[in-house]
């Protein structure tokens, strides 16, 4: 028997080497946490910043020496912290400060002040303020001393308490908002008591002034997504205060259906109501994987400054990115106007908790104790495309991407409080070091400092279109080239190109594992990765004409993917060519080890035909790609090919002639490229990903650098990117994404890619085309809202309009004089 486990993306099929059934909760053990948590940032809407904030703390910050802070909020100059610590310094020497769960400092020098200690005798989970006064939440007993008041309570900037104020949860509050003159109040309780005793499940509204509970919000939440009991972990209301969304633990909402997320309408006047907003995304049948221990997996919720749309992370170990996947251990966007169910983007840490979110327009901050980002293949260690991230990262609001901003923090259970301000980002944690530097459980990055996002503005008609065209074919002694269990992929130099198996085979099983895997010096050059992406397992012969008397050396290729056999002696098998035994208890993880890639070679004079038969010793054989050269006929060497350019008119249609751009390198090389803001990004044959600056009006090329892929940091297998077999690729700066089309393949793929930190996404999606058949690309770019691509079979230049991420009408021919067959196209952007 072969079990031969596999994960799919949206590609394909991608290795799930160590994710295994059970994996899943195997990775919660290291995620043990008490199933009910408080969490999330105290204030709501944060503000709206042009930049990403300074990686380094300001040093005047106070120091909070036990429990937590997962709560900040500002009045005027003054912050206000809250959580589970009793014990506050000025400076990390000074004295001890008794401060029961909140204390308040100067924004700008971090004073601690001497008068503002209200004395709470129990957890603060939330704070919030309507410019004047400070709304608390939590699980407190008393006030000052006072058990008169409990779990939620009005103060001034001051620390008094506000004695016009009187609202008594009977159970604890998790979340306080303020918009205009209504409080909202999140939590576990089932009524309010203000005057007269109210009946509310887990959500109501107040009159902030009084505390008296508003009869307009009174949509209840009920049932448990997992045992424990009934609660909103955390929500947020919109700007304009119309739209509210709570996650937690619940499953029906006013009577709907809602697992752990519901998103209110909330008018200024009249009656709140569910609104048509929902996702089953949340719900058990797509999240099986996600570890029983949690009551419910939601852990924080932030809407955008705008309100347009907004951030949602989790809990829950390592469910994996397939189409479907589980949205456990994630960031997720939404859009606040979209009918729901599938997010904008996920970003996966790979089995990690992410807690504090704080949306600020150009970023998407989250906190935790994740340790990578787009890590969407394996959990509880670095997959491929998994980017190092160690307790806090900024991200891309447009893709989910991590941004360049790394400062990185003592993990400890998490980053829970997370608010964003004018001047920059206070962070509140249960740890004591921010960017290798002693900030005890708080720290300030200020804007000043901090970096920007460059805009990519798009590409435009009319143009000037660049080519690198393919290079003559050239003389080679290669008879046969055959991926063994894949599709056709180009060749690596001018020879002929790979085909698929049919006809050659009989006998074995195909298994895709979406991603090749690095390979040994046995390998020629000419050889493109993804041969390792798949393979043929199984008894298996194969049978190739070849002139009798010919001399010929025949290449079989093997790489071992599959974890059950990822040990040496657990896949052994013989290889016979015309009969004759050539490889006897070939082990491939002993010869080369497992996930790398290999070659052996024998030369054979052919008796009319070249048989090749792969038979079990110990398990299944396996064979990836197979090669047969006359060895007689060299190959030739083609010149360097040149790269050049067109004028473009506004359809798209050439409007000159061709002529000579650059000799700086040989551009038929390429597979793939595109231009944003100068940098030159293009793929080659060897399945890396590469930049160059580029000055579109010379053609003058910078220095060729490695776009750091982050290949897996134990195998070296790399994210399912079929780079080597590209046919084109784009970008489109309104959506972050690189399109590209690949060899003999008619879909048009697309996965994200955000210029900032040069990170390319780890997952493959496959984009609406439209009915446009993409498998004969030769070359294709972006420009007016158009895909302009030429054609492997007719030379033809072709353009089909494109907009929202899909193909929206029919192609057209603008030039087919027959010239119009390139490695790569591009246009310069701007």
């Amino acid at each position: 028997m072969n079990l031969q486990i596999r994960t799919t993306d949206r590609r394909g099929v991608i290795p799930s080497r160590r994710t295994r059934a059970g994996a899943a909760l195997a990775a919660a053990a290291a995620l043990v946490l008490p199933v009910v948590l408080s969490s999330g940032p105290a204030s709501a809407v944060n503000a709206s910043q042009p930049t990403m904030v300074s990686d380094s703390p300001a040093s005047f910050t106070p120091q909070v020496m036990n429990g937590s802070v997962v709560a900040i909020t500002q009045v005027g100059n003054k912050i206000i912290a809250g959580g589970t610590f009793t014990t506050v310094r000025q400076t990390a020497t000074s004295a001890d400060i008794t401060r029961n769960r909140l204390f308040a400092f100067d924004a700008t020098t971090g004073q601690i002040d001497p008068t503002f200690n209200p004395n709470l005798g129990g957890a603060v989970n939330s704070l919030d303020t309507d410019g004047t006064y400070v709304y608390v939440g939590g699980s407190f007993g008393s006030v000052g001393g006072s058990s008169a008041i409990k779990r939620l309570v009005k103060l001034t900037a001051a620390g008094a308490v506000v004695s016009g104020f009187t609202a008594v949860p009977n159970k604890s509050v998790n979340e306080v908002v303020v918009r205009g003159t209504r409080l909202y109040v999140g939590g576990a309780f089932t009524s309010i008591k203000s005057g007269t005793t109210s009946s509310r499940s887990a959500l109501a509204a107040l009159n902030s002034s009084t505390g008296a509970v508003l009869p307009d919000v009174n949509v209840p939440f009920t049932g448990q997504y997992n045992g424990g009991t009934t609660n909103i972990k955390r929500f947020d209301v919109t700007p304009d205060g119309t739209k509210l969304v709570a996650v937690g633990n619940f499953t029906t909402v006013g009577g709907l259906t809602r697992p752990q997320i519901a998103m209110l309408n909330t008018p200024g006047t009249g009656a709140a109501s569910v609104a048509a907003w929902s996702t089953n995304r949340y719900d058990r049948d797509h999240n099986p994987n996600c570890a029983s221990i949690f009551d419910t997996f939601m852990r924080d919720v932030d809407f955008a400054p705008d309100g347009s749309y907004f951030a949602v992370t989790s809990t829950g170990a390592f469910g994996g990115g397939s189409p479907v996947g589980t949205l456990c251990d994630t960031t997720t966007r939404w859009e606040t106007n979209g009918a729901g169910n599938d997010p904008t983007w996920a970003d996966y840490t790979g089995g990690d908790t992410t807690y504090g979110v704080a949306v600020t327009g150009t970023a998407i901050y989250v906190g935790g104790h994740m340790r990578w980002e787009n890590n969407p293949f394996q959990g509880d260690q670095a997959g491929p495309g998994a980017v190092p991230r160690e307790g806090i990262a900024a991200l891309d609001p447009v893709n989910g991407l991590p941004l360049s901003w790394n400062p990185g923090r003592t993990r400890g259970k998490g980053a829970q409080a997370l608010f964003a301000t004018p001047t920059g980002l206070w962070v509140g944690s249960d740890t004591k070091k921010f960017a290798r530097q002693l900030r005890q459980r708080i720290a300030f990055l200020p804007l000043a400092g901090g970096r920007a996002v460059p805009v990519v503005p798009p590409a435009a008609l009319p143009n000037t279109v660049y080519l690198a065209t393919r290079a003559p074919a050239a003389t080679s002694g290669v008879l046969y080239r055959v991926n063994a269990a894949g599709a056709p992929l180009q060749a690596a130099d001018s020879g002929p190109d790979w085909v698929g198996d049919s006809g050659f085979v009989s006998g074995g099983n195909v298994a895709s594992w979406g991603a090749s895997v690095p390979f040994d010096s046995t390998v020629p050059s000419s050889t493109p990765p993804d041969v390792f992406a798949d393979e043929r397992w199984g008894a298996q012969s194969w049978d190739f004409p070849v002139a009798a008397g010919r001399t010929v050396d025949v290449r079989l290729y093997f790489a071992n993917q599959y974890s059950g056999t990822s040990s040496v002696g657990q896949r052994v098998f013989d290889v016979a060519i015309d009969g004759s035994t050539v490889l006897n208890d070939f082990d491939i993880v002993a010869a080369t080890g497992d996930h790398r890639g290999t070659m052996r070679s024998f030369r054979i004079t052919s008796d009319g035909n070249v048989d090749i038969d792969l038979t079990a010793v110990v398990e299944n054989p396996l064979i990836n790609a197979i090669e047969i050269v006359d060895p007689s006929i060299a190959g030739g060497t083609a010149a360097p090919t040149p790269l050049t350019k067109r004028p473009l008119g506004s359809s798209g249609a050439p409007t000159g002639a061709a002529t000579t751009a650059s000799t700086a390198l040989d551009w038929s090389t390429l597979r793939g490229a595109f231009l944003a803001n100068g940098t030159l990004y293009y793929g080659l044959a060897d399945g890396g990903l590469y930049s160059r600056t580029f000055n579109a009006s010379t053609a003058a090329v910078g220095a060729q650098r490695t776009v750091n892929l982050y290949d897996d940091p134990d195998t070296g297998e790399r994210i399912p990117f079929a780079i080597a077999n590209m046919t084109g690729m784009f970008f489109d700066p309104s959506l972050n994404r690189i399109y590209y089309t690949l060899f003999n393949d008619s879909k048009l793929y697309y996965r994200y890619f955000t210029p900032e930190s040069q990170v390319v996404g780890a997952q493959t999606f496959v984009a609406d085309a439209g009915g446009v058949d993409f498998s004969q690309v030769s070359g294709l770019t972006l420009a007016g809202g158009r895909i302009l691509y030429g054609s492997a079979q007719d030379g033809a230049l072709r353009t089909v309009p494109f907009g929202g991420g899909a193909v929206t009408g029919a192609p057209t021919v603008v030039s087919n004089d027959g010239s119009w067959r390139a490695r790569a196209m591009f246009v310069p952007n701007g």
